[in-house]
């Protein structure tokens, strides 16, 4: 499977537009953790991976191969962004 991990020379732009959006992320996350609040943590992760699948078939409706590795895409993402956090805070 082919995977949707852009090329080194489109990460510039989109690595500009990640931390221009950074506090609307944020806020954004912040926002969506509290809807989940009164959820138990195995119904946290069965509305976030809801979401995510219902959010990647609206790009994808047609190609499950699409689709799937824009999931794969997503979970190295989460990979690359827990990795950086645990670094950041060894740091401080």
């Amino acid at each position: 499977m082919k995977s949707i991990i852009d090329t080194e020379s489109e990460q510039p732009e989109i690595y500009a537009t990640v931390q221009r959006e950074r506090p609307a992320i944020h806020r954004a996350v912040n926002k969506m953790a509290k809807q989940m609040r009164g959820l138990s943590d195995v119904s946290q992760k069965q509305a976030i991976a809801e979401l995510t699948a219902t959010w990647i078939l609206a790009i994808y409706p047609e190609n499950l191969e699409l689709a799937l590795s824009l999931s794969d895409a997503m979970r190295e993402q989460t990979d690359i962004y827990l990795r950086e956090s645990k670094t950041a805070s060894a740091r401080h």
